[in-house]
Order: C-alpha cells, then sequence, then structure tokens
C-alpha cells in the first residue's frame, strides 16, 4: 500500500504534467498565427507604439501652467504678488486637436500595418513548419520503406534466391535514409524554434496539425486590387497623415496671431498716507515680428505633398504586386494539380514484384524507391509554393481571402 509521502508525489507530479501538456501542445496552423497576433511579443510592442504616439498628440492639447511671481522693491517700500497665464485664442488650440486625431488615427494604421505583416510573416513560419514536418514524416517513411525491403532480402538471402552484394547494398541506402531523417529533424527543431520565438513566452509548441488545402484565388486581380483599395493599411495611415498635414499647416497659420498673456495680483505700497494696498492688472501679446508661422506652413505643406506622392507610389506598388501574386498563384495551382498522387507508389510496387520475379536487380528496385522518394518531396514542395504564394496574395491585398 502506498505511503502518504508517495501519493503526495504522484499528486505533485500529476500537477506538473498536466499544465505542461496543456500549454505544449499540437496547434493548428491559424491557431499559431492568431496567438501570435494577439499575444506575441512583437505584436504587444506593435501596439504600445501607437498608444505612444496618442499620448503624445494629447500632450501637445495641455494649457500652459500659469506663473506666479513675488517682487519687492526696499526704495519707497513696493512690492507685488501676481500670476500670469497665456490664454490661447483663434482657434489655434482647435487646430492642433484636430492634427492630433489625424495622428493617432495614422499611428493606430500604421499599427495594423506592421501586424500585418507580422501576420503574413508569422503564416509564413508556420506553413514552413508544416512542410518540415512532412519531410521528416517522409524520411522516417524512407527509412521503414528501405527497413522492409532489407528484411525481404535477408529472407531471400536465406532461401538462396538472393545476393549478399543486394542485402549490403540496401543497407547502405537505409544509412542514406536515416541519415535524411537527421537532417530533417535538425531542420524541423529549426523551424519550429523561428516559429516559438513569435509566440508568448509561456506557450510551448510541440507541432502544427496540418496545413490548409491550397486553392485558387476567389476572384480575379482587377476585384482584388478595388479590394486592396480600402483594405490596405498602409492606404489609410497616409490618408490620415495628410489629414494632419492640414491641420498643422491650419494651427501654424493661427499659431502667428498674437496670444494673448494675462497678468493680475496684489500691491502694497507706501504713499504719504501710509502703506496703501491695491490690485494690479495687465496683457501683453507677443508681436508676430520675425516668425509669423510661415515657414511652419510651408513646412507641413511639403509634408502633405509627400505624402500624396507616396499614396500614389503604394498604389501602383499594390497594383503591381497584386497582379503578380495572382499569377504566381495560379502557376503554383497549376504545377500542383498536376501532379499524379498514387504513381509513385505504384512504380514501387510494379518494381518490388519485378525483382522478386528477377526481372530487375537490386539497383533498379532501390531507383524505384529513390523516385518513389522525389515524387513525395516534390509534393511537399509544390504544397509548399502554394501556401506561400496564397499568403504572399493576402499580404499584397491586406485582407483574408481563404476562411
Amino acid at each position: 500500500m502506498p505511503t502518504r509521502s508517495q501519493v503526495c508525489t504522484w499528486i505533485a507530479g500529476f500537477g506538473l504534467v498536466v499544465p505542461s501538456l496543456a500549454i505544449a501542445q499540437d496547434r493548428t496552423e491559424r491557431d499559431v498565427v492568431e496567438l501570435i497576433v494577439r499575444d506575441g511579443p512583437q505584436a504587444r510592442a506593435i501596439r504600445a507604439q501607437s498608444e505612444v504616439t496618442r499620448r503624445e498628440q494629447l500632450a501637445r492639447l495641455a494649457y500652459p501652467n500659469p506663473t506666479v511671481t513675488y517682487s519687492r522693491e526696499s526704495a519707497g517700500f513696493t512690492e507685488f504678488l501676481q500670476a500670469e497665464q497665456s490664454v490661447p485664442l483663434f482657434g489655434a488650440r482647435a487646430a492642433l486637436s484636430r492634427a492630433g486625431v489625424a495622428a493617432t488615427a495614422a499611428a493606430e494604421a500604421d499599427r495594423d500595418v506592421r501586424l500585418w505583416a507580422l501576420r503574413s510573416d508569422a503564416a509564413v513560419a508556420a506553413a514552413r513548419l508544416v512542410a518540415e514536418q512532412n519531410r521528416l514524416e517522409w524520411a522516417r517513411g524512407q527509412v521503414r520503406e528501405v527497413e522492409r525491403l532489407i528484411e525481404i532480402l535477408r529472407t531471400r538471402e536465406r532461401e538462396g534466391e538472393g545476393s549478399r552484394f543486394d542485402r549490403l547494398r540496401a543497407e547502405q541506402e537505409l544509412r542514406d535514409a536515416r541519415q535524411l531523417v537527421t537532417s530533417a529533424a535538425v531542420t524541423v527543431v529549426e523551424a519550429r524554434a523561428a516559429l516559438s520565438g513569435l509566440l508568448p513566452r509561456d506557450v510551448g509548441l510541440t507541432r502544427i496539425a496540418g496545413g490548409p488545402q491550397p486553392q485558387a484565388a476567389p476572384a480575379g486581380a482587377d476585384a482584388l486590387i478595388a479590394k486592396a483599395a480600402s483594405t490596405r493599411a498602409e492606404l489609410r495611415a497616409l490618408q490620415h497623415l495628410a489629414e494632419r498635414a492640414t491641420h498643422e499647416t491650419d494651427a501654424a497659420r493661427r499659431a502667428r496671431l498674437p496670444s494673448p498673456n494675462v497678468f493680475g495680483g496684489l500691491k502694497r505700497a507706501d504713499d504719504v498716507s501710509g502703506r496703501q494696498n491695491g490690485a494690479v492688472f495687465g496683457l501683453s501679446v507677443s508681436v508676430p515680428v520675425f516668425d509669423a508661422g510661415g515657414r511652419e506652413s510651408a513646412r507641413w505643406a511639403a509634408e502633405r505633398a509627400r505624402v500624396e506622392a507616396e499614396r500614389a507610389s503604394i498604389e501602383d506598388r499594390i497594383r503591381s504586386e497584386i497582379a503578380g501574386a495572382s499569377e504566381v498563384l495560379s502557376m503554383r495551382q497549376a504545377a500542383l494539380s498536376q501532379e499524379q498522387h498514387g504513381a509513385a507508389e505504384e512504380l514501387l510496387r510494379i518494381a518490388e514484384v519485378a525483382y522478386r520475379e528477377g526481372e530487375v536487380g537490386i539497383l533498379e528496385l532501390l531507383d524505384a524507391v529513390r523516385t518513389a522518394s522525389r515524387a513525395r518531396v516534390r509534393n511537399i514542395d509544390l504544397r509548399l509554393d502554394a501556401r506561400l504564394a496564397q499568403i504572399a496574395l493576402e499580404r499584397a491585398v491586406g485582407d483574408t481571402l481563404w476562411p
């Protein structure tokens, strides 16, 4: 009968194993990508940057602090205690507020740009991990296939129907296949490490359970270009930057108008009748002689011209990207559809039967094994290329195109 300490040890061990199984588990490609974009360290840093911009714009709207001054004159005893406050008029602060709203919206759009790029990078990393997992499974299957052939050769050798050369040649092929397994396993570890670097720190990843079936584009290039005009966050960011330049220009023009400073307080002074108390009030204004706001206004006008030129350039680049990505995806889909599934396995079966009947030798049989293996690898490469073409097209459009 287990002791109390043994039971406690088992419970503690079970408590450690269960959370680890819940953290490190198989996930789908879409789940991994969504987790990276939602909770990944890079995603958090990207969102924090837009918050910094919002706070900066709010700081610009703060009213200037009042100043309090005390002065005393010993000749005749005169002292002052007065407060001074700048009063922004003529709508300069309202223009700055509108510029801040546009700047914050531009920062949020830029955040979406960077998050979408992160999503695409995560999808590429996940797709490569899926492909490397498939390569590893293929390599292990290759080892099992050669081991099966070696068992057949050993049986034939014992029965006097096969030669020692055939078995030794197949065993050499097995060593090569095991080396491929090692290389594939290393590549899987590297791909998993690259993807895990994008995941939250407390989330483990063992493998990705399959990937989406590559599909053709849901619409033509023209329709996708029209969709990108409303979905690409870069265009939204540039639009808000142009609005900000307009409002900043307006604020610079209004800033050249006099900005009054109002001050008032108390005064105490001696005269012939004794010490008297009184009030002090005054008004001062800045005179726009050396800085009338023209330079700042011209700078923001130039910024707006730059933004508009950049927007036109990006629109042309988006059209080229979508047209090219659509064409590449069509070519990848055509190559994948031309792949004859099952032909490699049929070739291997025919070669094995022919070897048993003495029609072909061991070299022809092993060549059939390698040919079937290359066919499986080619199918993995074609699927990966088609998936990467899908990701490139979604990245160019700025929105998901497949569920």
